[in-house]
């Protein structure tokens, strides 16, 4: 497997694929990294290193912004979102353990059920917009608020989602306008009947 410092090696996928997992970059912001226009074209272009791919030159735009990243660590912008899976802890964190599963997961952050098992056992990526969504969850909490105060502002929002098109959202028995209200009293005062 190569590594990232081979200084006399040319850029290939196994680079960019030992980049990603360097820094546990989704494939998305690996796309915004380097220009990359869609994420087929990135898994068209990057293998792990045993893979067949692994001595196809990158472009030499490509292989030069990953060379300006290997010698210049500073310059990546670094994921700036919660991960899937620390997301997924603090959920259960804030709901139980038993009431949010993998599937309650993927349906919390607007995708199907199967979503959360697929990118919580590695199998399947997040979208730009779950990528989104992980970000803003970041800020908030970076902001100052509370696990509890995300959590319960993000259940509203899916629960007024699911409800404006007919659907029975998840975790449905819980009412977090009430559970701000009570765990917040003076911020969320507008909430009250």
């Amino acid at each position: 497997m190569p590594q990232i410092q081979q200084i006399n090696q040319p850029r290939t996928g196994a680079f960019l694929h030992l980049f990603k997992q360097r820094y546990g970059l989704t494939v998305s912001k690996m796309c915004a990294l380097f220009g990359i226009s869609t994420q087929a074209k990135f898994n068209s272009i990057v293998r792990p290193a045993e893979g067949r791919s692994k001595d196809e030159l990158l472009d030499p735009t490509v292989a030069l912004i990953l060379r300006l990243y290997e010698t210049h660590d500073f310059l990546v912008p670094l994921n700036n979102e919660l991960s899937l899976d620390d997301t997924f802890r603090m959920f259960q964190r804030v709901f139980g353990k038993n009431r949010v599963n993998e599937s309650a997961f993927g349906q919390l952050l607007g995708r199907s059920a199967g979503s959360g098992y697929r990118w919580l056992s590695g199998s399947g990526n997040a979208t730009p917009q779950v990528g989104i969504v992980l970000e803003r969850m970041r800020h908030m909490l970076g902001s100052g608020m509370e696990e509890p105060e995300v959590c319960y502002l993000w259940l509203d929002i899916v629960h007024q989602e699911y409800r404006a098109r007919g659907l029975t959202p998840p975790l449905d028995d819980i009412n977090p306008q009430q559970l701000l209200l009570q765990k917040y009293p003076l911020k969320y005062k507008y909430l009250a009947p």
